[in-house]
């Protein structure tokens, strides 16, 4: 009876120090560059040179003129205390990039699609600096 005690409260130890080592790493953040294809899930964060990228999460916003609504994909982009959210559509089903401006620079969302890159999984997004569309 004792070895069995003893075995349980090793294996008791293990499993409560082992919890919040993996619990802490659930969502690590992530190292990306411009131009590349990067994964993301709810809660992890993605390190950009220029700021921090969160998925938050997608909603539908429903208009009067098309009741089936838009699903959004949104974004938190972050530098220190300076937030943004941006959100992705394809609206009513052109898959297009996210314009978006953060700190005096301009950048790019794609989703589904890349311009430069092809086809993109559900869960990768690119994210492109500057100016490339002329519109």
């Amino acid at each position: 009876m004792k070895n069995n005690s003893t075995l349980i409260f090793l294996v008791g130890c293990v499993l409560a120090l082992a919890g919040p080592i993996s619990c802490g790493q659930a969502a690590p953040e992530q190292k990306a560059s411009y131009g590349t294809r990067v994964k993301y899930r709810a809660g992890q964060k993605i390190e950009f040179p220029d700021f921090t990228v969160e998925y938050i999460g997608e909603r539908r916003k429903t208009l009067p003129v098309y009741p089936r609504g838009f699903l959004y994909y949104d974004f938190k982009v972050s530098k220190g205390k300076t937030e943004k959210m941006v959100s992705w559509s394809t609206g009513t089903g052109i898959i297009d990039p996210t314009d978006f401006e953060f700190d005096g620079k301009r950048y790019h969302l794609e989703l589904r699609h890349s311009e430069k890159l092809g086809k993109l999984k559900d869960n990768e997004l690119v994210i492109w600096q500057g100016n490339f569309r002329s519109s």
